[in-house]
């Protein structure tokens, strides 16, 4: 029923992998250009005051929430590559 284990025999690969280990991702010429856009109209500044009563005080304790204008700007990526959930887009 049981059988008994080859320690030698198996042998676990690393797991950590160092960051700077990884190939470096370029933005394309879109979202840099897409950036420099919501950069000129002061987008972040404007979704920050709008959602300002939405976010609670960092006094009051819990975890910080996502930025707003980092948010949004995840919901516009995931409309331009066609996601179809936010765990989608995340996991990018």
């Amino acid at each position: 029923m049981f059988e008994t284990r080859n320690a030698a025999a198996e042998t676990q690969q690393e797991f950590w992998i160092d960051a700077r280990r990884l190939p470096k991702a370029t933005a394309s010429t879109f979202y840099r250009k897409l950036d420099e856009t919501l950069d000129s109209i002061g987008f972040a500044e404007g979704v920050r005051e709008i959602c300002r009563p939405a976010y609670a005080e960092m006094s009051r304790g819990g975890r910080p929430g996502i930025d707003p204008a980092v948010y949004f700007k995840m919901l516009m990526i995931g409309f331009f590559e066609n996601l179809p959930s936010e765990r989608s887009i995340a996991s990018r």
